[in-house]
């Protein structure tokens, strides 16, 4: 099955391109909101905090995966806290289903979105940078291994393949499976930090924390291994 025959002939990196500055700015994001997560889930209780979630009825969850589904289609919001708070609020099963409907939602959304549209809106949704990968990503889909190997690659960017398989001919059945199947692991990492950290198990959140950096660094270092041997 050949999905696309424009192949990438370079081994140069398609990692989106970040600056010190906006990596720091993300990851300063993120630990803000872990510890605003921390402090507020003791200072209610994880018990008392939960039970007001539920006192909400369908409300907390349908806007978690609204929030969820917005952060794939609108790629430089980023949506790495909601896992975690996820976690905190409806614990590690229950939020994990829920992170992962709006990422579903969200990826249909950006398969589809550029499937009919094309590359103009593009640059609307995301960086430059981004559409700039995104292109580049398109020609490591030339057919079904290849695809998923590239969604190995890609798993810290969901909303980047999304948007690139929707420019390439794979069907939306092969798609989404594999995206969130293949999602899931990081997803699920995250929701059990944020359940972890104030459920009082320090030791799980530690390790959870050193599996996340292992994960990342060793996609790095996969990816960039790959583009060596294609070059």
């Amino acid at each position: 099955m050949n999905f696309m025959p424009r192949r990438e002939s370079t081994a140069g990196s398609m990692m989106p391109e970040v600056s010190g500055r906006e990596a720091l700015r993300n990851l300063l994001f993120f630990a803000l909101a872990i510890g605003i997560f921390y402090y507020i889930s003791r200072y209610l209780g994880i018990e008392g905090l939960r039970e007001k979630v539920g006192a909400a009825g369908a409300f907390a969850p349908l806007l978690v995966v609204l929030l969820k589904a917005t952060t794939i289609v609108v790629v430089p919001l980023g949506g790495t806290p909601l896992y975690p708070l996820a976690g905190v609020l409806f614990g590690f099963w229950k939020g994990l289903a829920i992170t992962l409907t709006g990422d579903a939602i969200g990826a249909a959304a950006a398969f589809y979105i550029s499937r009919f549209f094309g590359r103009k809106l593009l640059r609307y949704l995301m960086a430059g940078s981004h559409a700039d990968t995104v292109e580049k990503l398109i020609g490591r889909m030339s057919d079904a291994k290849n695809f998923i190997r590239a969604r190995l690659f890609f798993a810290g960017f969901p909303e980047l393949f999304a948007y690139a398989a929707g420019l390439t001919n794979v069907s939306f059945v092969l798609f989404l499976p594999v995206h969130i199947l293949v999602h899931a692991v990081p997803a699920g990492i995250f929701v059990v930090f944020g359940d972890a950290l104030v459920t009082g198990n320090f030791w799980l959140a530690m390790g959870v924390s050193i599996v996340i950096s292992v994960l990342t660094f060793a996609g790095i270092a996969w990816f960039h291994a790959d583009l060596k041997r294609s070059a």
